[in-house]
């Protein structure tokens, strides 16, 4: 059981939720590698990565408990979540130097701590802006700060590790804390079927998975699972296949036309499918420049049928993806972990800001709010969401 602090109430755990903490302890104790845990979305990863974390904190044997994200939303995510359970066992790390003083810290409150592994990843770079500061003012780079913490067992657990693990940072964690222990949660874990990066290994080329990165699966609880077990909604997926030759090449080539009949199906569709747009609907495209695309070719066609039809009734349209870093080194290493993004914006890289603002006028000027550039910077790319009625928190 987990005490709600917040709320003063017991939470139970699910029987998934204690296998998988009870195989991570055990793993720890034996002191036998990494692992991740395979659990869908909507099945309480945060409950189940606390119960570990807590029972962590009690460990002698483990110094640090690090908790690590990919972006800075679900930093204070995590953290809110975190302390909802206990309050005030996880402090903000503002910057990377309160990281540092956090990880270097022997008070028992900073033994379990949420950061992003981009501050991590800053910390152990001596290339970082900050450490190269640091030496020119005749400092310790934090990377130096921290060197008495590399023969320390240290747990890193990571949140969605399905994403942002096959980069620098990944890396430099593994090298630099030799005797840590690395453990992954996620819902959507990379096997060989659906891996889109290659490793190369004496000339031999393979795809690199969830498994290269920790190991070995130390507990699985699939959507399959959770939807027989009525723990998350069911869902119905509707297949588009363009007709004939012809529109199978524009599908596969990414013209125009294809995306024109793509549009033209969701709006003949969204309200039987929404029941009546009661649901919002998510459309995911393959690259940020196709986001960018979509959002243009919905506005444009929604006017037309609204000139030509009084009654129609558009979509509401947003589109969310992170453009370049142009220089802000938090967003150039979310992009240098994710390289599939990182190859995407040197795809006509001087259409993407601009894009954005004006999609981001849109938005602003539909719902009266006052969005800027600076707070989508933390959001993941290529994304459309199309809907109806409420606005995109």
């Amino acid at each position: 059981m987990v005490l709600l602090a917040s709320e003063q109430k017991l939470l139970m755990m699910r029987p998934y939720q204690v296998y998988a903490v009870q195989h991570m302890v055990k793993c720890i104790h034996d002191d036998s590698g990494n692992g991740f845990v395979w659990h869908t979305t909507g099945s309480g990863k945060t409950l189940t990565s606390f119960k570990a974390s807590t029972l962590l904190k009690e460990n002698d044997h483990i110094h640090k408990c690090v908790f690590v994200v990919d972006r800075k939303d679900l930093d204070r995510q995590a953290r809110e979540e975190f302390n909802k359970f206990q309050e005030g066992c996880v402090e903000e790390n503002t910057n990377t130097a309160a990281l540092v003083r956090r990880l270097l810290s022997e008070d028992y409150a900073d033994k379990v701590i949420v950061t992003t592994i981009q501050k991590l990843g800053l910390a152990l770079d001596e290339n970082s802006k900050r450490n190269k500061q640091r030496k020119k003012n005749d400092q310790q780079t934090y990377k130096e700060m921290l060197a008495p913490l590399r023969n320390k067992r240290i747990v890193f657990i990571f949140d969605e590790c399905h994403r942002s693990q096959f980069g620098d940072n990944h890396k430099a964690i593994k090298e630099f804390f030799p005797n840590a222990q690395l453990f992954g949660f996620t819902g959507t874990p990379i096997f060989e079927a659906n891996a889109s990066l290659q490793k190369i290994e004496d000339s031999q080329a393979s795809m690199r998975t969830t498994v290269d990165l920790f190991q070995k699966q130390l507990h699985a609880y699939t959507i399959t699972h959770a939807i027989e077990d009525g723990n998350v909604l069911r869902f119905h997926v509707d297949y588009f296949k363009p007709q004939g030759e012809r529109g199978e090449r524009l599908a596969k080539a990414g013209r125009g036309p294809a995306k024109q009949a793509v549009i033209e199906a969701i709006l003949s569709k969204h309200d039987a499918a929404t029941g009546g747009r009661r649901f919002n609907a998510i459309l995911a495209t393959s690259s940020i420049n196709d986001a960018i695309e979509y959002h243009a070719r919905f506005k444009a066609m929604q006017a037309e049928k609204q000139a030509s039809d009084p009654d129609f009734q558009p979509l509401h349209i947003a589109c969310v993806f992170s453009p370049p870093a142009e220089g802000d080194a938090d967003v150039k290493q979310i992009q240098e972990d994710l390289p599939q993004e990182q190859e995407d914006n040197k795809v006509e890289p001087e259409k993407k800001k601009p894009a954005l603002k004006a999609i981001l006028a849109d938005y602003n000027a539909r719902y009266g709010t006052n969005h800027q550039l600076q707070r989508v910077r933390s959001l993941l790319p290529g994304r459309a969401k199309a809907h109806q009625r409420s606005a995109i928190p």
